[in-house]
């Protein structure tokens, strides 16, 4: 009898790259060569981010990830941030923005300038 493994949040991610990227074929070498990239690609989201992010749930995240390995499976990461620079900084501002602790006294402060 075969044990039946859990598949990980990593491992369902990488599925949807590879379907995002017809990679329709099973290929141990190309399943690694795209999870090396989506592993670089996370990590340099994150750090735009300056956080962990959930690529589930963060849409634009998950986009942005999907972009990324779209063009590391081309060979062209360093122009992923040059083509994607508004997206990337739009990224980063939202996250910056929802990281701003709200004032405690808002009403009081309205007024001043």
């Amino acid at each position: 009898m075969t044990e039946v493994q859990e598949k990980t949040a990593e491992d369902v991610l990488l599925e949807d790259v590879l379907n995002a990227l017809d990679v329709t074929f099973d290929d141990t070498a190309t399943k690694k060569k795209i999870r090396d990239i989506m592993q670089q690609g996370q990590a340099r989201l994150e750090q735009i981010k300056g956080g962990a992010i959930d690529f589930e749930k963060e849409k634009t995240a998950r986009t942005l990830l999907f972009s990324f390995c779209r063009y590391g499976r081309s060979n062209a990461i360093e122009q992923f941030e040059h083509d994607f620079s508004c997206n990337l900084t739009a990224f980063a501002l939202e996250a910056a923005v929802a990281n701003v602790p709200e004032k405690e006294s808002g009403a009081a402060d309205e007024g001043k300038v």
